[in-house]
C-alpha cells in the first residue's frame, strides 16, 4: 500500500471522527472471509439466521466461511453475466443458494457497465470507464420484493457490495417493511463520480433507522451496522 493511499485513508477516518461517525464497541465482532472480508456481530447469527449476500462477483470466501463455521444458509444475488457464469462453474454447498438478480431501489432492469479488465466480474451501474456502448441490462428487484418471494419477513444479515448502487437502495429503506438486523456495506466513494458526502448521507439515513456502526475497515470502504439495542 502506498503512502498516498494510507494518507487518504487516515484523512477519511479523521473526517468521519470529526462528524461523530465512529464504531461502537462490539465484543462479538468477528471477521469472516480473510483480510478483505467482512466483520459481523456473531452473537446474533446462528444456523437459522436469514442471510442475504448481495454482489457476488467471483469471490465468495465470506459466504463459504460463514457456511462452514456457523452452518448457515446463504442467499446470494448477482445479475451480471460473468458472475452468473462463474457461479455455475463452482462446486458449491446446497447451503449456498444463488439468485441471478440484483438488488435495487425498485423493480425492473438496470444498466450495468463492464469493468476495465476482461477478467474482472465487477460490473457496475456507474459508468467509470466510458463504456456506454458495452452496457448491459440485468434484472433487479427491491428488498421487499426479494424477501416476499423468498417468504422472509426478517433478514438477520444483509451484505451489500453492489458497486455504487447501494446509495439508492439505502434511500429506499425507510419505506421498506422488511426487518433487517445487520447490514454490511461496501461504500464506493472511491469512484470519481461518488462523493464522500453521499456516504455520510447514507450513514445518517441508516442511523435514523436505528442502526449503529460497529466496524469500519482500514480502507474506510466497508462498514458494519447493527440495530441499536433499546435502553430500558
Amino acid at each position: 500500500m502506498s503512502i498516498f493511499t494510507k494518507t487518504k485513508q487516515r484523512l477519511r477516518r479523521h473526517k468521519l471522527r470529526q462528524i461523530g461517525i465512529e464504531p461502537v464497541p462490539c465484543d462479538s465482532a468477528t471477521l469472516y472471509g480473510g483480510d478483505h472480508g467482512w466483520v459481523i456481530d456473531e452473537s446474533s447469527i446462528d444456523s437459522e439466521s436469514i442471510i442475504y449476500s448481495v454482489g457476488v462477483g467471483s469471490n465468495i470466501d465470506f459466504d463459504l466461511e460463514l457456511i462452514d463455521s456457523l452452518d448457515v444458509t446463504i442467499h446470494a444475488f448477482d445479475p451480471t453475466p460473468r458472475s452468473v457464469e462463474w457461479v455455475k462453474e463452482q462446486n458449491l454447498s446446497n447451503k449456498f443458494i444463488f439468485h441471478p438478480v440484483g438488488l435495487a431501489a425498485e423493480n425492473g432492469f438496470m444498466n450495468f457497465y463492464p469493468p476495465a479488465k476482461s477478467s474482472s466480474t465487477h460490473f457496475s451501474p456507474v459508468d467509470r470507464y466510458g463504456n456506454k456502448d458495452n452496457e448491459i441490462k440485468a434484472p433487479v428487484k427491491d428488498i421487499d420484493t426479494i424477501a416476499s418471494e423468498l417468504g422472509h419477513k426478517k433478514i438477520d444479515l444483509l451484505k451489500m457490495d453492489i458497486e455504487g448502487a447501494e446509495y439508492e437502495v439505502i434511500k429506499a429503506l425507510p419505506d421498506s417493511e422488511v426487518i433487517i438486523n445487520q447490514i454490511l456495506i461496501e461504500f464506493h466513494h472511491m469512484y470519481k463520480s461518488i462523493s464522500f458526502s453521499q456516504t455520510v448521507e447514507a450513514i445518517n439515513t441508516l442511523k435514523n433507522l436505528g442502526f449503529e456502526i460497529f466496524d469500519i475497515s482500514q480502507r474506510t470502504y466497508e462498514f458494519s451496522f447493527k440495530k441499536r439495542e433499546l435502553e430500558n
